[in-house]
């Protein structure tokens, strides 16, 4: 990807970073000031050393102190100042040791070529410790760069989530670079809007907005420092995948006055190269994970249809048969025919009452709406309750119910908890039939209570375990025939959960047939039974 202008090209040679740099434009010292004094003090230095010592060494080798000087300045500010340097040794050498001295005169013509000779030694010195110096510096640069590209790309690794990359992105781009930044975003309707800044909170002028839109649109830099609406405050590139842009990066040195080539841009192209890979995986994943969640609720929605069409239109049809018998035949019946049909109408009013109670409880877990009274439980009232409700369905259900002694209250919703055993009660009613028993028993386990219900049907197919607490799964009964709304264990286990407890099942549970279903709820400490 290539994002190249005039933004993105490396500073001058002998920059510094002014957060990392150890040279004195890390201490903020304008680079002029240090190309000028030090030269000044170097020479001055030097100049009163050997001013001291001129009776005692000869005079060719003051010459040579003077070469330190340029060397001195070139390390500590670069061409230009190895050049001052040189020719303010020249001056000195001339005004204060060379005969007739105080002045700028040389008697001697061996003096001047001499003299030259120092300034084209000094000269070559001073660039080739400059040259050094720069490379150094450059070196030191590309090792910082390179530390903090590895750093970014770690940390655009740990981020999970469009918005942790994004803010990562502009974390970590505006501490490397000094620099305020952020990242916009086009949103759903296509409009490019902030999504992330460091600091927080940034917000944009009406031309900066503008820059915004052009970068994206014209897929280069605007903005500040740049030929397209220069007057925003903001300079802004494209951040480009393979095929498109992703997202826009916006950025303002700390420093009012400091151009963006002196914040160290060169960097900032690889930084962004990676922040595209980032943003484009991760806004694949959100897409994919919102287009799983509508394939979801369409099936849900295919699934809930379905039921509605199953479980509503038969116990219609058999209330409509059964009612219309008894307008058109009933003075024709005899007293147990009309019994049979009165108690098949309200077996199946029971029907749809419980259908539509089931619908109404997942709203409830689904919306949130569920509340939640927490307190000691009377388990053995609790299952009583439950079970007097499947026997108003079927008199005949065989259930046996057992305790272990010295049994701990648990703590949950006395309303809720008798929901649950109502659905798995009423569940082990339709799969294993009524004339199996069904074992109901409590007990203390692992600092909690465990509440069992298991059943002597055919038990649950392994493939099966873990799709029983789907919303709408159903699986087949007894008789082979489809039971229930699929909502029973769904609801069962939204409302566990709910409590602060589990749900599990297991298959088969004893002599190789069976299912058991198996409630842990926390000990109640300290409620009121």
């Amino acid at each position: 990807m290539a994002q190249e202008s005039k933004l993105d090209r490396p500073p001058p040679s002998g920059g510094a970073n002014p957060r990392t740099a150890t040279t004195p434009a890390a201490l903020n010292v304008p680079p002029w000031f240090v190309a000028i004094v030090v030269p000044l003090l170097a020479v001055g230095a030097i100049t009163a050393a050997g001013y001291a010592v001129s009776d005692l060494i000869a005079l060719k080798n003051i010459s040579m102190l003077y070469l330190a000087a340029v060397v001195v300045s070139a390390l500590a500010g670069g061409r230009v100042s190895a050049l001052l340097a040189a020719s303010l040794s020249f001056l000195a050498y001339n005004f204060f040791f060379i005969e007739p001295r105080w002045t700028f005169t040389i008697a001697q013509p061996d003096e001047v070529v001499a003299l030259f000779m120092f300034v084209g030694v000094a000269l070559v010195t001073g660039t080739l410790a400059a040259r050094r110096s720069e490379q150094a510096e450059a070196a030191r640069e590309q090792a910082r760069s390179t530390t903090a590209l590895f750093e970014f790309s770690r940390k655009l690794s740990a981020s999970l989530g469009l918005d942790a990359v994004l803010t990562t992105t502009v974390g970590h781009i505006g501490q490397s670079l000094g620099a305020q930044t952020m990242v916009l975003v086009d949103d759903e309707a296509g409009t490019l809007s902030l999504a992330a800044s460091e600091p927080p909170g940034l917000s944009l002028a009406p031309e900066a907005v503008f820059a915004a839109r052009a970068a994206r649109d014209k897929r280069v830099p605007t903005g500040l420092s740049t030929a397209i609406i220069p007057e925003a405050d903001y300079a802004f590139l494209p951040i480009l995948s393979a095929q498109r842009v992703v997202a826009v990066f916006g950025m303002r040195p700390l420093v009012p006055d400091q151009s963006l080539r002196s914040q160290k841009n060169g960097i900032l192209v690889p930084m962004l190269e990676q922040a595209a890979i980032a943003i484009d995986r991760a806004q694949w994943a959100r897409a994919s994970a919102r287009a799983a969640v509508s394939r979801e609720s369409e099936r849900l929605q295919s699934a809930l249809l379905s039921s509605l069409s199953h479980d509503f239109r038969t116990p219609l049809a058999s209330i409509t048969g059964a009612a219309t018998s008894l307008r058109q035949l009933g003075d024709k019946m005899d007293a147990p025919t009309r019994d049979d049909l009165l108690q098949s109408i309200e077996e199946d009013a029971g029907q749809l009452n419980r259908f539509v109670a089931n619908l109404f409880d997942m709203t409830r877990i689904e919306s949130g709406a569920l509340k939640i009274r927490r307190e000691a439980l009377d388990l053995p009232e609790i299952v009583e309750r439950a079970v007097t409700r499947v026997r108003t369905i079927d008199p005949g259900f065989a259930v046996s119910i057992s305790f272990a002694p010295n049994l701990p209250a648990a703590r949950g919703d006395a309303v809720l908890l008798e929901q649950v055993l109502f659905n798995l009660l009423d569940n082990a009613r339709k799969y294993a039939g009524s004339d199996q028993p069904v074992a109901v028993f409590a007990r203390a386990e692992d600092g909690e209570v465990s509440l069992s219900v298991t059943d002597q049907g055919k038990g649950i197919a392994a493939g099966d375990l873990e799709r029983i607490f789907d919303k709408f799964y159903r699986r087949g009964s007894g008789d082979g025939r489809a039971a229930g709304t699929g909502l029973g264990l769904s609801i069962a286990r939204g409302f566990v959960t709910a409590m602060g407890g589990t749900i599990s099942a297991e298959s088969p549970a004893a002599r190789k047939r069976g299912t058991r279903f198996v409630i842990r709820l926390p000990v109640a400490r300290g409620e009121a039974s």
